[in-house]
């Protein structure tokens, strides 16, 4: 069942490529092209991962699917690719590299990416996954997001996954001197989550069969998880330090004033407590229509639905 699917990215895209269109240095022009260069790449290999999830999970009664889940907690934050929830409340935690090329793992645990003819250091997916799942513990134990039995806090198991581009080619050091299991193709997904059900044996795990959890329930954990969703918002002239013109303001007459009420009387407000929202949330709630009822809430009062 899909939960949340991918933010659009179409209007940073589009603001970055007006960008390039202004009167710009050189060099905020190559940091521009890079930025839109890295962020179509992103874009293409999370949305390669989100086919392949959906593909074989997204009908599933029993796993849940969230999307590009973006969540702060005490001044940190982590930009999640994916989440995977199933009714034993496992979370698997999954990051998506469009390393379309090819990808090498050192004994050290070092990755380098194909760069033309030659590998280039990167950072580390597997220690980048470690720091969400650390942070998305530490936020659920301070957020009432898990369901609880008698009153106990069902805790669930996490799990890391680094999904790269089926046309990857992947050089691994031997198993033995640094695990690399956790980095897969995601084509081959399903192959692992179906692994992962065949080590579960009843007679051991009879604590790990008392954690199970109605699809209704899982669906419920999941939809309060995104309720803490929060977009980004990025100001780029600000990042690659292109002044902003101002131009100057014009006297308001009768028509100005018109535009103005006509501008105010536009905005959209909560259903419950009326207080203004961003269009983006508004519109995270119309796509959430079976928990909203076609409404749309601010963050606060969608904890409450």
């Amino acid at each position: 069942m899909i939960i949340k699917k991918m933010d659009s990215k179409l209007q940073e895209m589009e603001e970055l490529s007006s960008l390039l269109k202004e009167e710009i240095s050189p060099n905020q022009r190559f940091l521009i092209e890079r930025e839109l260069k890295a962020m179509r790449k992103g874009v293409h290999g999370e949305e390669d991962s989100a086919y392949y999830i959906d593909f074989y999970l997204g009908n599933s009664k029993n796993w849940v699917i969230i999307h590009d889940l973006r969540i702060e907690y005490e001044g940190q934050i982590a930009q999640i690719d994916h989440i995977l929830i199933n009714r034993f409340l496992d979370i698997y935690v999954l990051e998506s590299k469009n390393y379309s090329y090819g990808i090498k793992i050192t004994l050290e645990g070092e990755f380098q990416a194909h760069y033309g003819r030659r590998y280039i250091g990167i950072p580390s997916p597997i220690e980048q996954n470690k720091r969400h799942i650390h942070l998305l513990e530490r936020f659920l134990k301070g957020n009432e997001v898990l369901p609880k039995r008698i009153g106990i806090t069902i805790w669930p198991k996490f799990k890391s996954f680094v999904l790269l581009s089926p046309k990857a080619v992947i050089t691994r050091p031997p198993s033995n001197k640094f695990d690399t299991s956790m980095v897969i193709k995601a084509d081959t997904l399903q192959t692992k989550l179906d692994e992962e059900t065949n080590k579960f044996n009843p007679l051991i795990d009879i604590g790990y069969i008392g954690k199970i959890s109605s699809s209704s329930t899982v669906e419920e954990t999941a939809n309060r998880l995104v309720s803490y969703h929060k977009p980004a918002t990025i100001d780029f002239k600000a990042r690659f330090g292109i002044s902003v013109q101002v131009s100057a303001k014009p006297e308001e007459g009768p028509k100005q004033e018109h535009k103005k009420r006509a501008s105010s009387s536009s905005k959209l407000f909560c259903a419950k407590c009326k207080k203004p929202i961003s269009e983006k949330v508004a519109k995270y709630c119309w796509q959430n229509k079976s928990k909203f009822q076609g409404r749309a809430y601010c963050f606060d009062c969608q904890k409450t639905i």
